[in-house]
């Protein structure tokens, strides 16, 4: 009897093809996925620069005048952990490239000798609702 070898190589063939295609599929998911991920991490950095930009206009305003000011310059008081427009500081650049910053005061202590604030601010691009970034910090002058 005489061995047929031909089907073997075919089904070989095959399934070398299939774990070729499966190993090319990997590779194109891991490379978009990583695309992805690099796109979002550049517009939170971007929307995080933006706060910074913001929070350095505050220490700004801080170190000329001492004090901010609210609600078109109204006196700051000190609000809840969640801010609201009673506490919202009036900013000189409300806009950093596509971001709209916001700030709100969270807490003033003033003692005898230094004044500490407690600022919350906020980066938000209108065109993207979740591409934002928050920060917040504690400055004192003395």
């Amino acid at each position: 009897m005489k061995n047929n070898e031909k089907g073997i190589a075919l089904l070989t063939t095959l399934i070398l093809g299939l774990v070729a295609l499966a190993f090319i599929g990997a590779l194109l998911y891991f490379l978009t996925s990583g695309t992805r991920f690099s796109g979002t991490e550049k517009r939170y950095y971007t929307a995080l620069e933006a706060a910074k930009g913001g929070a350095d206009s505050i220490i700004s305003t801080l170190l000329i005048d001492g004090d901010v000011t609210c609600n078109n310059g109204n006196n700051c008081v000190s609000c809840p952990l969640t801010p609201s427009d009673s506490c919202k500081i009036d900013l000189t650049t409300t806009t950093l490239g596509n971001y709209n910053i916001e700030a709100y005061l969270l807490g003033k202590e003033t003692t005898t000798y230094s004044t500490v604030f407690s600022i919350r601010v906020i980066a938000r691009n209108p065109q993207q609702p979740n591409e934002k970034a928050e920060i917040e910090f504690v400055y004192k002058i003395e």
